[in-house]
């Protein structure tokens, strides 16, 4: 699927787009996880390759990306967080990133490193996630933030987050709109897992004109479901919360998939598309693809 209809900005007419978040692996071995997405290529159309998502180190999300689109053909939307690089690192990776064919990035300011392996750690954070936009819209005019010229540019298509789930969704929409005067051309969007509460901000978010995927995220066990809620900026629905409480392990799996699907129904025609997010359950969320291109298509 090329960029192009990434972005264009019809949604409720066309397809819905599929949007597989990929967390890369914590070592060298990578083709278990090929493997798995092997069956499920023809119905993805990008993958989201997260980049040491709530500080947990993982292997780096921008050359591993390059290796999956050359295994799958998939254009890769790459998060680049501002946690663990400074600006001198973060330009050199994008460039490095653009000679290795990837075309498209996330910005994103990145989780608090005390949230993960290494709470002791330092985050760098030297800009947020518009400031890297910047950055970005920077180099693709062609110089570096120092102004020095470059040997040939980049020409990145920009993604960003935003997060429904927000107590005040007009700040958050505020937020999306700065990040899409910096630069963002789409977003996606933290898992959300009240239908109403999706359709109404993601009606009210279209306003700003860029296209949208909804965040959807199955899981099956009630250790999975705790440790979703303890995540800041996401909330279960008030049944899923119900049940996770009660420790119903037998009906979570059924129950987090249908409230995904109802999410992803009644969105569909304010949305570009879907983004599967893969969490503890990967293969719950390639189940999901399926059952989504089943009875949306």
């Amino acid at each position: 699927m090329s960029l192009e209809c990434l972005i264009a900005p019809q949604t409720g007419v066309s397809a819905p787009l599929i949007c597989m978040e990929v967390n890369p692996p914590r070592g060298v071995d990578i083709e278990p996880l090929f493997k798995r997405l092997e069956p499920f290529k023809s119905k993805i159309d990008f993958f989201n390759v997260t980049d040491s998502a709530l500080a947990r180190m993982k292997c780096a999300s921008l050359p591993f990306a390059s290796l999956l689109k050359q295994r799958f053909g998939i254009e890769p939307l790459v998060n680049v967080a501002c946690r663990d690089r400074n600006l001198i690192a973060l330009q050199g990776d994008l460039l490095s990133a653009w000679i290795l064919g990837i075309r498209s990035v996330v910005a994103l300011t990145g989780d608090a490193v005390t949230t993960g392996d290494y709470p002791e750690g330092k985050g760098v954070f030297e800009v947020n996630s518009v400031g890297l936009l910047e950055t970005i819209r920077t180099l693709n005019n062609g110089s570096d933030i120092a102004g020095n010229f470059l040997k040939g540019s980049p020409s990145f298509v920009s993604g960003v987050v935003v997060n429904p789930n927000s107590k005040n969704s007009s700040i958050e929409i505020r937020r999306l709109a700065k990040k899409v005067a910096a630069g963002a051309q789409y977003a996606l969007s933290q898992p959300v897992f009240e239908a109403e509460k999706a359709v109404s901000f993601f009606s009210e978010a279209s306003s700003v004109g860029v296209p949208i995927f909804v965040g959807l995220l199955p899981f099956k066990t009630t250790k999975a479901g705790r440790a979703i809620a303890q995540i800041p900026g996401i909330r279960l629905s008030p049944e899923l919360t119900k049940a996770v409480d009660e420790g119903k392990e037998e009906d979570l799996g059924k129950m987090s998939t249908d409230c995904c699907l109802e999410v992803a129904s009644l969105c569909r025609k304010v949305v570009r598309g879907f983004h599967v997010i893969s969490g503890a359950s990967p293969y719950m969320g390639l189940e999901l693809v399926e059952k989504l291109k089943d009875r949306l298509w």
